[in-house]
C-alpha cells in the first residue's frame, strides 16, 4: 500500500503506448473500486481508462501488444496460466500488486509469476514507525481476511526492524 505500485504501472503504460508499442490494454479486478468502477486510478488522483475483470482467467481473453493488471494480488489462484497463456502469445505483461501479505505470507501466485518474470520492480513506502524503507504492510485492525480492499487508514507500511511494532491505537502502545 502507497508505494507507486499503480503510478508505475499507469506510467509504463503510458510509455508503451507513447512509443508506439500497438494496442495497450489496462485491466484491474471489479473488486477495486475504491476511486473509480473501471478507471485504474492512483491514491493521488492520476488514471487510466481500464478493462474490469471478476476472475483471473478472464485475462487471457484480452488481446494487445502489453497487458497492464493492477492489483494482481488480489487474485487468489488462477492468474499464473492466463498470464503465460498472454506471453506465449507474445504479450508484454505488466503486473502490479503485493509479493506478500499483511500477514507476511506469499500472496497468492505471486511468488509464482516472480519466478517467471522478466523484470522485476520492488517499490518501498515509508516506514511509519521510524521513516525508513519499508516492503511490508500491517493492517491497523483485525481481519484474517485473505484480500481486503483498502485506503488510507487501513494499513501501514514498515520496515523489516518494526514489522511487529505495536499498531496505531493498540493499548501496548
Amino acid at each position: 500500500m502507497f508505494t507507486g505500485k499503480t503510478t508505475a504501472l499507469i506510467e509504463r503504460m503510458l510509455a508503451a503506448r507513447d512509443a508506439g508499442a500497438g494496442a495497450v490494454v489496462a485491466v484491474k479486478p471489479s473488486l477495486d473500486d475504491r476511486y473509480h468502477p473501471t478507471d485504474l486510478t492512483t491514491h493521488d488522483g492520476k488514471s487510466l481508462p481500464a478493462q474490469t475483470i471478476d476472475r483471473p482467467e478472464q485475462l487471457a481473453g484480452f488481446e494487445g501488444d502489453v497487458i497492464g493488471l493492477d492489483e494482481a494480488h488480489f487474485f487468489d489462484s488462477g492468474l499464473h496460466a492466463p498470464v503465460m497463456a498472454l506471453v506465449d502469445r507474445g504479450a508484454h505483461v505488466i503486473l502490479a500488486g503485493l509479493d506478500r501479505t499483511s500477514m507476511n505470507q506469499p500472496f497468492g501466485e505471486m511468488g509464482r509469476l516472480l519466478v517467471e518474470a522478466d523484470e522485476v520492480v520492488k517499490l518501498a513506502g515509508q516506514c511509519a514507525v521510524c521513516g525508513g524503507k519499508a516492503v511490508h504492510t500491517v493492517r491497523l485492525f483485525d481481519s484474517t481476511e485473505s484480500v481486503v480492499v483498502g485506503g488510507p487508514g487501513m494499513f501501514e507500511n514498515r520496515c523489516r526492524a518494526h514489522l511487529s511494532a505495536p499498531r496505531k491505537g493498540d493499548d501496548n502502545q
